[in-house]
């Protein structure tokens, strides 16, 4: 018998509680993630708690959100991306980030994140 103790996180993969756990550890509110995923905070909560899980276009919108948030913590501190997330972006024509996932522009932020990894903004 193995004394090995399994690492539950480990194991399991992701899960929707460690998804919007992270995006949290990057800077974002529950509402803030409501809004780009295009529900309600009391649902973002639902999932955090693993009550429920997102579904359709809203689990699209969250684990897009979570890939950003990874991708831009691989740039930033946490507190960066925080700023990135929220602050007006020349790349993106003067618009925020966040003002744009939560019209749904996930595309036009992640070319401006991998334009920022690759140096070249």
């Amino acid at each position: 018998m193995s004394s090995h103790v399994r690492d539950p996180e480990t194991d399991a993969g992701y899960t929707y509680p460690l998804v919007v756990e992270q995006i949290r550890a990057v800077g974002l509110t529950l509402a803030e993630i409501a809004s780009a995923t295009g529900v309600t905070e009391r649902q973002v909560q639902h999932w955090s708690a693993g009550n429920s899980r997102p579904r359709d276009v809203a689990r699209d919108r969250l684990v897009d959100i979570h890939y950003l948030s990874q991708q831009l913590a691989e740039v930033y501190k946490p507190e960066g991306v925080e700023i990135w997330l929220h602050a007006r972006n020349r790349s993106l024509g003067g618009e925020r980030p966040l003002d744009l996932l939560a019209r749904g522009e996930f595309q036009t932020v992640l070319a401006a994140v991998e334009r920022l990894n690759a140096g070249t903004d």
